[in-house]
C-alpha cells in the first residue's frame, strides 16, 4: 500500500475543497462520469454541515484515465478482508487519478464544462410574530401577553415551546454550460 499517497489523500479529504467536490457530486447529476475541478467556493461558516455552500464554481472534465485499483486480496490478511483500509486506498487512487487526468486535459487546452451552484441558508421562523409555536398549550400561549413578567411557574416549561431559529438550506441556482 502506498502510505504517502494515503496520507496526502487523508489530508486533502479534510479540506473545504474536498467538501465542495462532494457538494457538486450530490447536487449536479451531470457530474456523473466527470472529474470535478473546483475553482472557487464559499461555505456557510456558521453551518455545522460541511456541504452547505454559498456558492461553488468549477469545471467538469470527462474521465479519460481509468483508476487502477489493487485487488481485494492485497487487503486480506489471514483470510480477513480489511474493508476500511481497502476503500480508503480506492478513494486515494481515485483522487490521484482525477488530478492527473485534469492536469493532462488542461495541458492540452481541453475546456471543461463550466458550473456554478449557489445555495442559501435561512431561518424559516424569521418574521414569525408569535413568540410560541402553534402546538403550545393555550395557557402557555397566554404568557406571550406579557413577555417581561417571568414570575409565572409555567415559564419553567414554556420556553420549550418558543419559536426558535430553524435554519434550512436549499439550492437556489445551478448553472452548467
Amino acid at each position: 500500500m502506498n502510505q504517502k499517497l494515503l496520507e496526502k489523500y487523508l489530508e486533502y479529504a479534510r479540506t473545504e475543497e474536498s467538501f465542495a467536490v462532494l457538494f457538486v457530486k450530490k447536487h449536479l447529476a451531470q457530474a456523473k462520469g466527470h472529474w470535478v475541478d473546483i475553482v472557487d467556493y464559499r461555505r456557510y461558516e456558521m453551518s455545522s454541515d460541511n456541504l452547505h455552500f454559498r456558492f461553488v464554481v468549477g469545471g467538469l472534465y470527462k474521465r479519460k484515465i481509468k483508476p487502477q485499483y489493487p485487488s481485494k486480496s492485497v487487503h486480506t490478511i489471514d483470510g480477513k478482508f480489511d474493508e476500511h483500509e481497502y476503500y480508503l486506498m480506492v478513494r486515494a487512487i481515485t483522487w490521484e487519478t482525477a488530478h492527473k487526468d485534469i492536469a493532462q486535459q488542461k495541458e492540452k487546452n481541453i475546456p471543461p464544462r463550466k458550473l456554478k451552484i449557489t445555495g442559501i441558508s435561512y431561518d424559516k421562523n424569521r418574521g414569525k410574530k408569535d413568540f410560541f409555536r402553534e402546538d403550545a398549550p393555550l395557557e402557555i400561549k397566554a404568557l406571550a401577553n406579557n413577555l417581561n413578567d417571568r414570575t409565572n411557574p409555567l415559564w419553567d416549561r414554556a420556553l420549550q415551546y418558543a419559536n426558535k431559529p430553524e435554519f434550512v438550506y436549499e439550492i437556489k441556482k445551478v448553472y452548467i454550460n
